[in-house]
């Protein structure tokens, strides 16, 4: 190939010319220019019919944006120049170009060739595009940017810009880009890069939007930043490692085979490393708030609007609802009026009264005055409870009074709290038997008085004596862990333990005779006692006086006993391990107490609700107990399962799982039998 045909090639074949001047830029700089005139010539046609479409004109620069790098001087003015094209242009362009363009913007700021800020800026007006492919591009790009630009350090003045550049964004006309930059700052806020008040109280304004596309993502935010994301890593599979080992030991050892065990073992180290790891709490986005009183007060209000003139959907209104309750629980608020809006809601028929339920008693706590909430208790007692109402009405409504008592007691009447249990404890049904018991046992421990003598149980009657309410307002400080002492207990019981077991029989007589012999040097000490004291009253002044400094240096010196009273708390920095062996402490005490009604999956969903956020209430413990009906694909299993005990023997031979029975292995069988005891144990309770 002669010299002339082969620029003519190039010409043509911008890749390869890419190629080629990537390896070797001074060899290839004519065919560059000649390439940069063509672009400029390209530029000038544009800038007189921009609604145009070119193909040549985005290959060039696709071609310019790879090879910018190679040529700095010649390409001073070219990342500008796309700029300010797109900034013109925009929306008249056609979507291909207006794509190629964006590409090579992101390809030149990769190459830190066009700063952060005016890149960013840009690409934030282009969320007007009515282009869904194109949004989704610059909203990646946007985070992986601001991401990377705070991977070493926190770049204030970049952060600052566009926060304010959002800011003015969120009063867009334009409501697909207002919902774009809020979409870009929760997924910044997630990701822990923009995790500061200023973020949070920005998207707390997208809440008062008079466009719903708006007001559902701050508010879904607001409700959703404290959920375990799952982890988008691909690497983060799960792997079956004890099939894997197994495979790799019968199969073929092939390459691929080998490969994959690595990996799987490298991500098992991985997430090993990971729990060991020291873990990190963030704010939760609520704590961050500049002013929650007023936040909620101005929800309350758009509510009660919304509500009135019907301008949101009933799903956000209830997402509305549950953002005000959170607000009211976790920081504590006076809202008053918010109980009595709740009031109507809370009836049977109401869509979705369950959530109601639930939003009342996350909107209850101990500084709400009991007279506020007394009217939500009554209301929830005279719609759900009573004898008309069907079982699954009243257990969601015994279990909603539960969890309102559970965080302000006061709010529940003597009256009404014994005609509840007196109705309900021993119920035909187990849904509603079930609610009035919980009930029953929360009285039990926070107002035992309120009950009847009969319904008050063993430890509370024992305790009647000691146990003193508490009056609305009452703040009782702890001096110590709660749960400390059965720590202490348990350990002296487990010292106790393998002291008995080390020492045995000679153990024990030797502890005997020691016993015996301190119980002699007591009862000899108490009559040396008594001789002195005589003495002393009938000695001088100076035997008297020797006797009180004694008595005062006695006092002084602490008493064995005293220590032993003392809180364990104060000697002892207490690790997660002791709070976890604690929560199991107190558990079993309970199911102790309880004469072993509790199982084992009670204790287990205790201790995932202890480690949960005690200010959010799950819907699904309003609807414990509630068990629905069948539909027909559940009641047809039920028959064939029924049916397929009572077949023949002969018929159900030949099947899989009759022949598998004599091939089980030895793990296999244990399983079996251990599952069979656990339902054997379950059947009496």
């Amino acid at each position: 190939m002669g010299k002339r045909s082969r620029a003519e090639f190039l010409a043509s074949n911008l890749p390869q010319l890419q190629n080629l001047i990537k390896r070797d830029p001074s060899s290839y700089k004519d065919e560059f220019l000649q390439q940069w005139r063509h672009y400029e010539s390209a530029f000038t046609i544009f800038n007189l019919k921009p609604d145009h479409e070119d193909e040549k004109f985005g290959e060039l620069i696709t071609f310019i944006s790879h090879v910018s790098l190679s040529y700095p001087k010649e390409c001073t003015e070219f990342p500008q120049q796309i700029v300010s094209m797109l900034s013109a242009h925009h929306q008249t362009l056609s979507p291909e170009l207006r794509k190629t363009m964006v590409q090579a913007l992101v390809l030149m700021r990769n190459k830190d060739q066009i700063s952060a800020t005016s890149l960013l800026s840009l690409f934030f007006t282009l969320f007007r595009c009515k282009d869904k492919h194109l949004r989704s591009m610059l909203h990646k790009h946007i985070v992986n940017d601001i991401k990377n630009c705070n991977a070493k350090s926190k770049n204030n003045k970049l952060n600052k810009t566009l926060q304010n550049f959002m800011y003015t964004m969120l009063k867009d006309d334009n409501d697909i880009a207002a919902k774009k930059s809020i979409e870009v700052m929760v997924d910044l806020y997630k990701k822990n890069v923009w995790n500061d008040a200023k973020t949070v109280n920005v998207i707390a304004e997208a809440c008062f939007s008079s466009t719903s596309k708006i007001v559902a993502p701050a508010l879904h935010f607001f409700l959703g930043t404290d959920e375990k994301e799952k982890e988008d890593s691909d690497d983060e599979e799960g792997f079956d490692l004890t099939s894997m080992k197994h495979g790799m030991t019968i199969n073929k050892k092939t390459k691929s085979r080998k490969n994959q065990m690595e990996k799987a073992l490298a991500s098992v180290k991985r997430k090993a490393r990971a729990k060991e790891r020291a873990e990190t709490f963030n704010f939760s986005a609520l704590h961050l708030l500049n002013d929650p009183q007023g936040f909620a007060e101005k929800l309350f209000s758009r509510l009660k609007n919304s509500t009135s003139n019907n301008s949101f959907r009933f799903e956000l209104r209830l997402q509305i609802m549950n953002l005000v309750s959170r607000l009211i629980g976790v920081h504590r608020l006076m809202l008053f009026g918010f109980y009595e809006f709740l009031i109507s809601y809370l009836k049977p028929h109401q869509r979705e009264v369950t959530a109601v339920l639930a939003y009342a008693a996350q909107a209850s706590h101990e500084l709400v005055p009991p007279d506020v909430l007394a009217p939500v208790v009554q209301a929830i007692a005279d719609n759900f409870v009573w004898n008309n109402s069907a079982s699954e009405v009243v257990t969601a409504g015994l279990n909603g009074l539960r969890e309102i008592c559970t965080r302000c007691p006061l709010a529940m009447s003597e009256s009404l709290l014994q005609s509840l249990i007196e109705d309900y404890k021993n119920h035909r049904e187990k849904g509603p038997m079930n609610a009035a018991r919980s009930l029953l046992g929360l009285f039990r421990e926070v107002n035992p008085e309120m009950l009847r003598k009969q319904d008050r149980g063993k430890a509370a009657t024992v305790n009647a004596k000691t146990f003193v309410p508490a009056k609305y307002g009452e703040v009782r400080i702890m001096d110590g862990v709660d749960g400390a002492e059965l720590l202490d207990e348990d350990s002296d019981a487990s010292g106790e333990g393998s002291d008995d077991d080390e020492e045995g029989d000679e153990g024990d007589d030797s502890d005997d005779e020691q016993d015996g012999e301190g119980e002699g040097e007591v009862v000899e000490e108490e009559g040396e006692d008594d001789d002195s004291e005589s003495e002393g009253a009938e000695g001088d002044d100076t035997e008297k006086a020797a006797a009180k400094k004694d008595n005062e240096s006695a006092e002084a010196a602490p008493s064995p006993a005293k220590k032993k009273k003392s809180n364990p708390a104060a000697e002892k920095i207490f690790t997660e391990e002791d709070h976890a062996r604690i929560r199991e402490l107190r558990q079993r005490r309970e199911a102790e107490r309880a004469a072993g009604v509790k199982t084992r999956k009670d204790i287990e969903s205790d201790d995932s609700e202890a480690e949960g956020d005690p200010n959010i209430v799950d819907v699904s413990r309003i609807m414990s107990g509630i068990r629905r009906k069948d539909d027909y694909k559940a009641r047809m299993e039920k028959i064939k399962e029924k049916a397929k005990k009572n077949k023949a023997f002969m018929m159900i031979v030949h099947k899989r799982s009759v022949q598998g029975k004599v091939t089980r292995s030895l793990r296999d069988k244990q399983k079996v039998l251990r599952t069979h005891a656990r339902k054997q144990k379950k059947k009496g309770f």
